[in-house]
């Protein structure tokens, strides 16, 4: 058989359309895996109506059990099984109303999978729509989607409430779920924004969710066509440390060796404030979550491939994940520490001779003092511009651009510095610096162990390449080295998401002088001390190259200060002219009517985190601008304004002989308020040691030390908008002699005096606090 050439031309006709075709099939294919049963047009429904017709729901309020009844009720009208809310009375000592709105769709084994996100938001100003009823409504759709299969595992969709108060729904539930060891995945959905990447989150208090779930999330991710998944090691690194503080709903489950996940949204989003609403939504996120969520469904439908958790810590290159399992980090920090101690001993051993070294003394001293002026420049910066621009904190929409203003400002302070060090000259020893460089990166890495290994291995890693610094010999390797140890720990401290914090620090109202100045100075103190292992290492560095390392000799000179103050005065300029605030970030005023029942009498304060300036509106009838560079003012006109909202009611019992000592007295206390208040708290206080009996749950957990239980105080709270009328029986059990104070505090989030006032890019909080008091004994009816 002969077979004849094909033409060229024809070939390469042929090989085209193959080309093409080829091509096409890709992207069918790609479409095809990246189109899921998932509606987001259902999902912006549903959400639609948690955020703009139910509104702010924090815990235990109407508002979250409206939305917890909506949720039931979609979950039963998709075809769940079941639908049901499970009540919370009681969150860790405060008294709610809060609950899990529940939905079961019954597969075809006793397995089951839980979907999960929080409905309940931080505020009663809050509309809370990306964190987390962005969750909540993809949980409620994928409800749908997966109801009209038949299921090999039971799936069921839970609506956490109380999440912002503590994860309260979610730990309820673990506790008091009968069939919790049936559970073997929790996939949780905490915002599902679409303006930015979305997080992993797979880590619990101490443990984490097993290597193959991120992976496998990672992978479908891929799959769906999306590059914007992450896990952000140093986030998660200080989470761990702090044992889960900044996590969601599926650490409880984590903590209970059940395998979770969480997805989240970019955290710098403007979350708990009012700008967290429908507005500034991007709706795309729920599509995202939504498709990965449901991948991740049906991959391990069948079943999972361990039901177990894990520690590791994990390292992201691209789209690869490198995970580090503890031993691994262990061997990894003693090695570091190894090489440590090596190069403490190879620097010593490299001093220069006795009588080569001048004898200059207060070296280390010299290095410190400059670190702390180094310091102060940089936390100047903010301080220059928020006074010429007429703001507290002027860096709030524009961080990145304060923190090269920052460097800039360091830098002048650095070139000052230099010009005192020309008469107060520094030792030529190197290891003068190294030793004390060295003792800190190690007392850093010991110490950052101790809190688990992940922190510890940061301040390894930065130790390992400042011993590599000093080892080498040539003094370009020098510089790359010691630049690879700061990296390392710069990349610790400036973490992702850090700007979610700082946006938090410029919340603050602090009014006094000295308290501010106090702040400052504890920043310059603190940041000193992080970055003086550092300014010692490139002292070290500095006179072990015999170089002039960055050309600092040059840069000490009049053009180096001109060339960096005409830096800083551009940067300066630019800064000056952007906005502080806008439609995402808003400044904060509180306006706090303070009244006591028994004095009749009251005080209103209007603070505010940026000066009042620029505030306008009506106070007492009047219109009113405020003006001025304050952010603390008293009106003195509510001082003799009465707020009758609340009434008081007490009753005793006649005590009764328990013990030669101890006698019981039945005490009722009725408060009845005008409309719902958002907080009641009722504080017993005693010089002596007492107990009680109540139906009421007390003792809630609190930072306030003054809402703290001890055995000579009891604490009662009602959170959030309990019913307007409450009775508190309570039984007390005293000593003859021993006398009893009764604090009564109702917080409402409203206030009686006419005032209202408003400013462009701020947030205005009315709240007024009734207290009444009264002291009691046994002797007393």
């Amino acid at each position: 058989m002969t077979l004849s050439p094909i033409p060229p031309a024809r070939l390469r006709a042929f090989v085209k359309k193959l080309i093409c075709f080829a091509a096409a099939s890709l992207v069918c294919s790609a479409s095809t895996m990246s189109q899921t049963e998932f509606s987001q047009e259902n999902a912006e429904q549903i959400l639609r109506t948690l955020v703009v017709e139910i509104g702010p729901r924090p815990m235990g309020s109407p508002a979250e059990q409206q939305a917890l009844t909506f949720a039931v009720d979609k979950f039963r009208a998709y075809g769940c099984d079941t639908g049901y809310v499970l009540p919370l009375t009681v969150a860790e000592g405060v008294n709610t109303k809060s609950g899990v709105a529940i939905g079961i769709k019954k597969g075809k084994t006793g397995r089951i999978i839980i979907i999960g996100g929080h409905i309940d938001t931080s505020g009663p100003n809050v509309p809370g729509a990306n964190d987390d009823g962005s969750g909540t409504a993809c949980v409620i759709e994928l409800a749908r989607v997966l109801c009209r299969r038949d299921n090999e595992s039971t799936v069921m969709f839970c609506c956490w409430g109380g999440e912002e108060q503590g994860l309260q729904g979610s730990k309820h539930f673990v506790n008091t779920f009968a069939h919790l060891d049936s559970v073997v995945l929790m996939l949780q959905i905490d915002m599902a924004d679409g303006s930015s990447y979305l997080i992993a989150d797979p880590d619990g208090t101490k443990e984490s969710a097993p290597s193959w779930l991120l992976a496998a999330a990672f992978e479908i991710s891929r799959d769906l066509n999306r590059d914007d998944l992450v896990y952000q090691t140093g986030a998660a690194t200080w989470n761990l440390a702090s044992g889960g503080s900044f996590g969601s709903d599926h650490i409880p489950f984590i903590d209970k060796g059940i395998p979770a996940i969480d997805f989240t949204s970019d955290v710098t989003f403007p979350i708990h404030t009012p700008q967290d609403s429908w507005e500034n939504f991007t709706p795309s996120g729920l599509k995202r979550s939504g498709d990965l969520v449901l991948k991740l469904f049906e991959r391990f439908d069948a079943g999972v491939p361990s039901r177990t958790t894990e520690r590791y810590q994990v390292l992201q290159w691209g789209s690869t994940l490198l995970f580090l399992p503890y031993p691994l980090l262990w061997a990894f920090i003693v090695l570091c520490v190894a090489c440590g101690i090596a190069g403490f001993i190879i620097s010593r051993r490299r001093r220069l001779p006795a009588d080569a070294a001048a004898n200059i003394k207060w070296s280390r001293w010299k290095v410190l003092l400059a670190a702390l002026a180094i310091q102060a420049f940089v936390w100047s910066s903010e301080t220059v511009v928020g006074f010429i621009k007429g703001y507290r904190f002027p860096w709030v929409n524009n961080i990145a651009g304060f923190l090269l203003l920052g460097i800039l400002f360091g830098l002048i302070g650095l070139w000052l510095v230099l010009q005192a060090l020309r008469r107060y000259r520094l030792s030529e020893e190197a290891h003068l610096f190294a030793g004390p460089a060295f003792i800190l990166l190690l007392l850093f890495t010991l110490l950052s162990s101790f809190v688990t290994p992940e922190l510890g291995m940061y301040a390894a890693a930065s130790l390992l390449c400042f011993s590599l610094a000093v080892m080498v010999r040539r003094p370009t390797v020098k510089l790359i080295w010691f630049a690879l140890s700061v990296w390392v720990m710069y990349n610790l401290f400036f973490f992702e998401g850090l700007g979610l914090f700082q946006r938090v620090i410029a919340q603050n109202q602090i009014a006094v002088f000295w308290q501010k100045a106090l702040l400052h100075l504890a920043y310059i103190i603190a940041f000193t001390f992080f970055s003086l292992p550092f300014v010692y290492g490139f002292a070290a560095i500095y006179r072990g190259s015999g170089t002039d390392l960055l050309g600092l000799r040059r840069f000490r000179s009049r053009s180096g200060l001109m060339v960096t103050l005409l830096a800083t005065i551009g940067v300066m300029g630019y800064l000056l002219a952007q906005p502080v605030y806008d439609k995402l970030w808003f400044n904060g005023v509180s306006i706090i009517h303070r009244y006591d029942m028994e004095a009749d009498t009251g005080s209103l304060v209007i603070r505010g985190s940026e000066y009042l300036r620029g505030l306008s509106g009506s106070v007492a009838g009047r219109d009113t601008t405020l003006d001025g560079r304050e952010n603390l003012l008293d009106v003195p006109e509510a001082k003799g304004v009465r707020v009758g909202w609340v009434d008081v009611h007490r009753t005793n019992s006649k005590a009764q002989a328990i013990s030669d000592s101890i006698r019981r007295m039945d005490r009722m206390l009725a408060v009845r308020s005008a409309f719902r208040p958002l907080r009641m708290d009722v504080v017993y206080e005693s010089e002596q040691p007492f107990d009680i009996r109540t139906e009421w749950a007390h003792g809630p957990k609190t930072p306030d030390r003054r809402m703290r239980e001890t055995d000579r105080r009891k604490v009662f709270r009602w959170y959030a908008f309990p019913d307007t009328f409450l009775t508190v029986p309570v039984s007390f059990f005293l000593r003859d002699t021993q006398r009893v104070r009764e604090k009564v505090e109702i917080l409402f989030d409203s206030v009686a005096y006419p005032i209202r006032i408003a400013r462009e890019f701020t947030n205005v909080q009315y709240r007024t606090t009734i207290t009444s008091v009264d002291t009691f004994g046994v002797d007393q009816r």
